[in-house]
C-alpha cells in the first residue's frame, strides 16, 4: 500500500537524483551507480516476490552491511580498503605521507572504525527489516541509523583529531631528541 509506496520513494529518489547530477556534471560517481544498481535490484526483487516489502527494506541494510564486511574483512587481510584506495589515488604527495607507518596504521585503523559502523548499521537495518511492519519501517530504520551511523562519525571524528594532534607533536619530539644528544 501506501507505506510500500513512501519507501520505494525514499528509496529512488536520492538514487535518481544522484545519478542526474552525475550526467549534468558529465561525471557519473561510483556512489551514484552503487545507489542505484541496488534501487534496481530492491525494485526488481520486489516485484519477482509478487510485491513482499522486505525485498525493499533488506537494500538499506544490504548496501551498508556489504561494505562494512568488505572493509572488516580487507583489514583481517593486512590490506586496508581506505590504504588501497589512497594508494591508487594517482596523488604523488599522498604516495610519499603513505610511506610512513604512522599514516598506515591510521588508514588501516581507520578502515576498521568504519568497517564495523557500516557492519552494525547493516545489521541493525536488516534485522529492522525482517521485525518492523512496513509502516514504522521508514522512521525506525532512519532512527537506528542516525544512531549508528552518527555515533560511528562522533568516534572517526575524534579519532582523526587525536591522530592529527599526534602527528603535529612527533616532528617537534623528534626535533628534541636529537636536540639532548
Amino acid at each position: 500500500g501506501s507505506s510500500v509506496a513512501a519507501l520505494a520513494i525514499t528509496d529512488a529518489l536520492p538514487a535518481t537524483w544522484l545519478l542526474v547530477v552525475g550526467i549534468a556534471r558529465r561525471r557519473i560517481e561510483p556512489l551514484a551507480v552503487l545507489s542505484a544498481a541496488t534501487v534496481f535490484i530492491a525494485f526488481t526483487a520486489y516485484a519477482i516476490t509478487g510485491g513482499d516489502p522486505v525485498a525493499i527494506k533488506l537494500r538499506r541494510g544490504a548496501v551498508t552491511g556489504v561494505i562494512g564486511v568488505a572493509a572488516l574483512t580487507s583489514v583481517a587481510l593486512g590490506r586496508p580498503l581506505l590504504l588501497l584506495i589512497a594508494q591508487n589515488a594517482g596523488r604523488p604527495e599522498l604516495a610519499a605521507r603513505l610511506a610512513e607507518p604512522a599514516r598506515r596504521r591510521i588508514l588501516r585503523n581507520l578502515t576498521a572504525i568504519i568497517g564495523t559502523t557500516f557492519a552494525i548499521d547493516g545489521t541493525s537495518q536488516i534485522i529492522l527489516a525482517l521485525t518492523v511492519p512496513t509502516g514504522s519501517f521508514i522512521a525506525d530504520s532512519t532512527g537506528a541509523q542516525i544512531a549508528v551511523l552518527g555515533t560511528g562519525a562522533v568516534i572517526t571524528f575524534r579519532y582523526l583529531r587525536n591522530q592529527r594532534n599526534r602527528l603535529d607533536r612527533a616532528p617537534h619530539q623528534t626535533v628534541e631528541s636529537e636536540q639532548d644528544r
